[in-house]
C-alpha cells in the first residue's frame, strides 16, 4: 500500500471514529432485542444514560454508562438505579471474556425476598450490600471470583407471631465446577442459627441448603413456625431446602 493510500485509509478511521464518538446514545435502540423496553436515551454512545430499562423481570430506573480503558482494556462503567431504592455501580472490560471489576450493589431485603421467597410467612427487613472486587464469566458461566461477599445490614425477620433478630448475616461468594455462582451463608444471634449452602446458575435455576436452629431468646410464640420446617434432630438444628428460579 502507498503513502497517498495508507493517509486515506488514516483519515477515513479517524473519520469513523469521530461519527462513532459523537454519536447519539440513541442509535442503540436499533440494536435492542424486540422484548427490551428503553424509556429514552441522553448523551452520546461513549458516555450516556437511558431511562426506564424492562427487559424479561429486571426493572431499572436509570443506567449511566462510560467506554474507556481499564488496565489497558476496553471497559464499560455502569452505574446503576432501580425502583425499591436499588443502586449499583462496578465496571465490565476484557478482551476474549467478560471480566467484572469493583462493583457494589445495594438492595432492600424485601426485594431479594421477592425474587427468592421464603419457606415461611415471614417479610426480610434491612438492606443487603454485595461487594466484588474481580470476577471473570466465560461461555461456560462463572471462571473466578476475588473478594466476592455479601452482607445482610440491620437484618430482621417479621413474621405473623413476631419478630426474630439476627445479627449481621455474611456471605461468601465463589463459583463452582460447574460455572455456577457459588455461596456460603452463616449467621448467629440469641434468636436464631444460620448456616447452608447454595448456588444460582446462569440459566436463573437456584437452590439453597440450610440447617437452622432456635436460640435461647427465640419467642416461644415463634417456634411453631419453625416446626413446620421439619423435626429438629439431636443438636436441634432444623435441616431445610429452597430451590427455583428467578428470571
Amino acid at each position: 500500500m502507498g503513502a497517498k493510500a495508507k493517509k486515506v485509509v488514516l483519515l477515513l478511521a479517524c473519520y469513523l471514529l469521530l461519527l462513532c464518538w459523537n454519536a447519539p446514545a440513541q442509535v442503540l435502540r436499533n440494536f435492542l432485542p424486540a422484548d427490551m423496553r428503553i424509556g429514552s436515551f441522553a448523551g452520546s454512545l461513549w458516555q450516556g444514560s437511558l431511562r426506564q430499562f424492562n427487559w424479561q423481570q429486571l426493572t431499572l430506573a436509570e443506567v449511566n454508562w462510560q467506554i474507556t480503558l481499564s488496565s489497558w482494556r476496553p471497559a464499560l462503567k455502569l452505574e446503576l438505579r432501580g425502583p425499591q431504592g436499588i443502586q449499583g455501580a462496578g465496571t465490565l472490560r476484557g478482551w476474549f471474556s467478560l471480566q467484572l471489576y469493583q462493583w457494589q450493589f445495594s438492595a432492600p431485603a424485601d426485594w431479594l425476598q421477592q425474587q427468592l421467597p421464603l419457606p415461611l410467612p415471614v417479610t426480610a427487613q434491612g438492606n443487603l450490600q454485595l461487594r466484588l472486587q474481580q470476577g471473570e464469566i466465560g461461555p461456560g458461566g462463572c471462571v473466578s471470583l476475588i473478594g466476592g461477599a455479601i452482607n445482610w445490614h440491620n437484618a430482621q425477620l417479621e413474621t405473623p407471631l413476631g419478630a426474630v433478630e439476627l445479627t449481621h448475616v455474611q456471605g461468601r461468594l465463589s463459583c463452582d465446577k460447574k460455572g455456577a455462582l457459588a455461596l456460603v451463608l452463616k449467621q448467629n444471634s440469641a434468636h436464631l442459627s444460620l448456616t447452608g449452602q447454595g448456588n444460582l446458575g446462569f440459566d436463573g435455576r437456584y437452590q439453597f441448603n440450610g440447617q437452622l436452629r432456635g436460640g435461647p431468646e427465640l419467642p416461644n410464640v415463634i417456634k411453631p413456625l419453625m416446626n413446620q420446617l421439619g423435626k429438629a434432630n439431636d443438636q436441634g438444628q432444623i435441616a431445610w431446602q429452597v430451590q427455583g428460579r428467578v428470571l
